[in-house]
């Protein structure tokens, strides 16, 4: 990375931090555009070469959390041969990802719903836990202990719509065994279907 790519680089953190530091004090909706230019110390037009809303500037938080996370995600996954014992890990380490931000986590989740349906989706709003699920599901079924007939990325797709409801579930429910039932129920949902 070159002078100026870092630079570019420091500004856009610089902005993240500092959007987010007001999203904590004064709120998400409360906080506006202007404010976090002059908290960043960069112009209005420059923030918005960076970032073409507020929910941009969470996508890029919660990017940088997550690939925080990256080191231990592949510790726990390399070491688990058990698709059932994977899931688990996983829906707990989104879980703890997302835990100590509950409502900046909530509108992240509101906006990421919305924008999944956009027919052109842009490539910089992904949080990367598409792709840690991509891995663990492709990897289950290599070792056949999932479909094979099913695409990859639909059961993907479908687990990550089972870990938002988790998540909705683990923010709603105080009590941990309400929270580890409903996590049991979700995988057994995705890994045995919805039959008797």
């Amino acid at each position: 990375m070159n002078r100026r790519e870092r630079k570019k680089e420091e500004t856009r953190e610089s902005i993240i931090d500092c959007a987010v530091k007001l999203f904590r004090e004064k709120g998400f909706h409360e906080t506006s555009m202007e404010e976090i230019a002059e908290r960043s110390d960069v112009s209005k037009g420059t923030l918005y070469n960076y970032f073409k809303d507020k929910e941009s500037i969470l996508v890029g938080y919660f990017q940088i959390v997550i690939v925080g996370y990256g080191k231990e995600m592949k510790e726990k996954f390399v070491e688990s041969k058990d698709i059932k014992i994977t899931l688990h890990r996983l829906l707990d380490l989104i879980s703890g990802i997302f835990k100590n931000d509950h409502a900046l986590a909530a509108i992240y989740f509101k906006y990421r719903m919305h924008t999944r349906f956009d027919i052109n989706p842009d490539s910089s709003q992904r949080s990367g836990i598409e792709k840690w699920v991509l891995e663990v599901i492709e990897k289950a079924q290599q070792e056949g202990q999932l479909r094979g007939d099913i695409p990859a990325t639909v059961l993907t797709r479908t687990f990550q719509f089972l870990a938002m409801s988790f998540f909705i579930s683990s923010i709603y429910n105080e009590e941990p065994f309400e929270v580890d039932l409903i996590k049991n129920q979700l995988i057994g949902l995705f890994l045995d279907g919805a039959k008797l």
